[in-house]
């Protein structure tokens, strides 16, 4: 038996629990510690991530997410590249860290790791560093 003999028949998306927009405007450049650098950048609804040093050429793309306040600074952010391949962040402003679990195409490789804050701009509710 294959894997894909295993999976369940395809269902609608939950969503459930409280999402917020205060990432809207918000900037932040990070580097994990696998070596990939990268800067996001977030609207009301979408964000930009651009590649700017790593394992891939630089490359941007820009997509719809969702995000979530678990408590002051700490952000739940998720989102779907295409259906299989999803990303999904805690981004804590206070610590200056951004954990990833992620997986990444072309072929569905694992991604988990964890990288440092190098700028933040536009942080929700105080002023940018």
């Amino acid at each position: 038996m294959t894997a894909s003999e295993f999976a369940p028949p395809a269902q609608e998306d939950k969503i459930g629990g409280p999402s917020t927009t205060e990432l809207d405007g918000m900037s932040v450049e990070y580097v994990y510690s696998t070596g990939n650098h990268y800067r996001m950048e977030f609207g009301a609804d979408t964000l930009t991530f651009r590649l700017l040093a790593g394992s891939a050429p630089p490359h941007t793309v820009t997509l719809p997410y969702r995000a979530r306040l678990i408590r002051s600074g700490l952000y739940l952010v998720t989102w779907t590249v295409k259906p299989g391949i999803h990303v999904t962040l805690l981004l804590d402003l206070a610590e200056r860290t951004i954990h990833v679990s992620a997986m990444m195409p072309p072929n569905q490789w694992e991604f988990f790791d964890i990288g440092r804050l190098l700028s933040v701009e536009g942080r929700p509710g105080e002023d940018a560093r």
